[in-house]
């Protein structure tokens, strides 16, 4: 009999200068590799959830499931903050008196093609270093003065195009900060992610602003695989990949274009992705090759 992993759950995500809604991606609406008139629409279960049903549905056969109007955990209103004229959102006073823990980041050191053209990350990080170097004698301002002179040092021998490293929370305050005074889009620092980073290693009383949702304690056998937070700064993107584990991935602030689509259609054009690289592999489990180059440019 087929054991059924652990449950993984997701809390997500911030978009930062000039927040605009944006129409949830469909398959249909998908360049791709594959035959899109075959590919079912993914179900929605609005409001209240009953778990008997979302189970049959959902849990059982292992299908995606859009859930809608389900939750509203703390962090979505202790977090974030909304100017009432523009709609613009920044972070809290709160989550601003944690700049100094450390969270897990990605950070994409090329652009994806077919993006618009902006100036090289190097040129960016020491722009963004000027501009930190006005805010000492602020002790987060030294602080990553000095964490930002590394990381441009790094990016200029090194440019490999994608970066995994821990750095302060406060990086991602002050860069988005710091977008928020660029003139241009095309000046601003773009793709740094806090992703994949442990709620479970947040301050105590930042990981009780999000709380377990009781769907997940109770849908499958109360055991949790991981728990992470991602905020990024437009735009974002992760390309099609399969999680293997079931998980649930809730929005807390902000938009982003989610494309769901059923197992064996995304296996479907993932192998064909493959195919047309020359490559093989498997889409369950994918490193670094999968967010920068020729597959991440085949799989948008």
């Amino acid at each position: 009999m087929h054991r059924r992993p652990h449950v993984a759950w997701t809390a997500a995500e911030l978009t930062t200068k000039h927040l605009r809604r944006k129409a949830c991606s469909t398959p249909e609406h998908s360049r791709s590799y594959h035959d899109t008139s075959t590919i079912k629409p993914v179900a929605t279960i609005n409001g209240c959830i009953d778990l008997d049903a979302f189970r049959s549905s959902a849990w059982e056969p292992a299908l995606p499931t859009r859930l809608q109007g389900l939750h509203q955990l703390p962090a979505m209103n202790n977090w974030f903050t909304s100017d009432s004229h523009n709609g613009e959102v920044s972070f809290s006073d709160r989550l601003r008196s944690f700049a100094n823990t450390i969270v897990s980041y990605e950070l994409a050191t090329v652009s994806p093609k077919g993006s618009p053209l902006s100036i090289p990350l190097s040129a960016c990080l020491e722009h963004f270093k000027e501009w930190l170097e006005k805010l000492v004698p602020e002790d987060d301002g030294r602080l990553l003065c000095h964490f930002v002179g590394h990381l441009i040092g790094y990016v200029k021998a090194e440019p490999l195009g994608f970066l995994r490293l821990d750095a302060p929370l406060g990086l991602i305050i002050r860069a988005s900060q710091f977008n928020k005074s660029r003139h241009r889009s095309s000046d601003c620092l773009k793709q740094l992610y806090i992703a994949q980073s442990d709620i479970r290693s947040l301050p105590d009383s930042l990981a009780e602003d999000l709380p377990v949702p009781e769907i997940v304690w109770q849908v499958g056998r109360g055991d949790i695989y991981g728990s992470s937070i991602w905020l990024g700064l437009q735009p974002t993107y992760t390309p099609l990949h399969r999680d293997p584990n079931p998980n649930l991935f809730f929005q807390l602030v902000g938009s982003k274009a989610v494309r769901l689509l059923q197992p064996q259609d995304g296996q479907s054009i993932f192998q064909a992705v493959r195919r047309s690289l020359g490559s093989t592999g498997s889409s369950r489990f994918r490193g670094p090759e999968m967010m920068y180059g020729p597959e991440r440019d085949g799989c948008k």
